[in-house]
């Protein structure tokens, strides 16, 4: 009869194997430059590689988290402009489920890009070893006019910073000038880590919202 047939079809749906909810949440990571005028081991050292790479293969495999390193122009020769680097950021995938992570020049880049884009909502924002040129050093005013203090408001996470306590000088100067811009940040503080020039950097996972 027709109500035997309904239930066993309602049997065999219900059986049937579930495809696994899809991941909808992504991460962006914003590197750093390597500046001419300093040594951070110029022979091995890239801006996109070490633990960047590690991080991304690790967010994949065990968080089915596609990260996406985007290669922003002029990062071994310290004349980067920020609309190149914005025209490219433009172009990811930045919504309420994605996870922003930058190293040095690009933890910077991304509260500027944050901070002149009000409409942006993201999931939540990891800053390594931050810089914003306090000193003004590039040519063009890369970190020249913005604003911080709504930052923690456009992440649904929050902000983490992490930082070392034996990094160079110029870049504990921009973690003070973010920290009191931006003072609803978590600071997680390691000490010998320098500016996390490293092959991979484990300590983040946990810090990470997923």
């Amino acid at each position: 009869s027709f109500w035997i047939f309904y239930c066993i079809l309602l049997k065999c749906q219900y059986n049937m194997p579930r495809k696994p909810k899809e991941n909808t949440m992504n991460a962006v990571f914003c590197h750093g430059v390597l500046p001419p005028d300093l040594d951070w081991n110029k022979n091995t050292y890239s801006p996109t590689k070490g633990w960047k790479e590690w991080l991304q293969f690790v967010l994949e495999q065990e968080h089915d988290i596609v990260m996406q390193i985007p290669r922003f122009p002029h990062a071994h020769t310290f004349m980067m402009k920020y609309s190149e680097w914005e025209d490219i950021m433009n172009s990811q995938k930045i919504n309420s489920d994605t996870i922003l992570i930058g190293h040095s020049a690009g933890a910077g880049f991304i509260l500027k890009y944050m901070a002149l884009h009000p409409e942006l909502k993201v999931k939540q924002i990891l800053l390594v070893a931050p810089w914003i040129d306090t000193g003004g050093a590039n040519p063009f005013g890369f970190y020249k006019e913005f604003d911080m203090h709504n930052i923690a408001n456009q992440t649904i996470d929050g902000i983490d910073l992490l930082v070392s306590d034996n990094d160079i000088s110029e870049m504990g100067k921009s973690r003070d000038k973010i920290i009191s811009n931006i003072p609803s940040m978590r600071v997680h503080v390691f000490p010998g880590y320098g500016h996390f020039v490293l092959p991979e950097l484990p300590e983040i996972i946990p810090f990470i919202k997923f």
